[in-house]
């Protein structure tokens, strides 16, 4: 029961940037940080010597300082987030979107390596899109079995462990809104573009009723 209620609140967990907590994590953030620059300002130059080659964004490569999650799943550090991508489409009877992107290093605990082929880190590329069926009729569509490309030459499948259930049937006028998430091996700070690939829908007669696949370019860089 336990890593089952983590597996339904992991997208929770890595999209908890891209929601409207946003302002308050970061207003937490600029006054640590804030806090942190005055300390460093009074410190002795002894203390700064000695505080040389510390680095609180090792995992994701950089010098600047990144919000920081912990929880039992490991700690993530948030590198970018977007919460107005503003993609819309409309694919045949689907109204198809992608609202928000975040991209983050996580440092895997280790009871929930399992989930991500034992790597100790992994980055989270996570999308949270809006999938509406504005017919009556039963449509098939799923953005949670999507590809992601990278710009450093990874192509990857949706996690379908940790991403939400948005796809599926739809019977009828049915909306389904939700995280749809990958992990790659790239360091956050070497993506700049990933292409969002996905099929389009088909009906319960198993014909498709759009095009075969459509494609988003997303920028991810910081």
């Amino acid at each position: 029961m336990k890593v089952r209620h983590w597996l339904f609140t992991l997208p929770l967990v890595f999209l908890i940037g891209c929601g409207e907590t946003d302002e308050a994590t970061s207003s937490e953030a600029t006054e640590q940080t804030e806090q942190t620059t005055d300390e460093e300002t009074t410190s002795s130059s002894e203390g700064s010597e000695s505080s040389k080659g510390e680095d609180t964004s090792e995992g994701i490569g950089g010098s600047e300082e990144f919000e920081v999650e912990e929880n039992e799943l490991g700690i993530s550090q948030i590198y970018m987030k977007n919460r107005n991508l503003g993609i819309e489409e409309k694919i045949g009877p689907i109204i198809f979107q992608i609202d928000k992107v975040q991209t983050l290093r996580l440092q895997v605990a280790s009871d929930f390596r399992f989930m991500f082929d034992e790597k100790k880190e992994v980055t989270i590329v996570s999308f949270n899109v809006i999938v509406e069926n504005t017919s009556d009729d039963t449509v098939s569509f799923h953005p949670n079995q999507a590809r992601l490309v990278t710009n450093t030459g990874e192509q990857v499948d949706a996690d379908l462990i940790i991403s939400e259930d948005v796809g599926g049937e739809f019977l009828g006028k049915v909306k389904k809104e939700g995280g749809v998430l990958f992990h790659v091996d790239s360091m956050p700070a070497e993506l700049t573009e990933v292409r969002f690939v996905v099929e389009g829908p088909y009906n319960d007669q198993f014909n498709k009723i759009a095009e075969e696949r459509y494609e988003y370019t997303i920028d991810v860089s910081k």
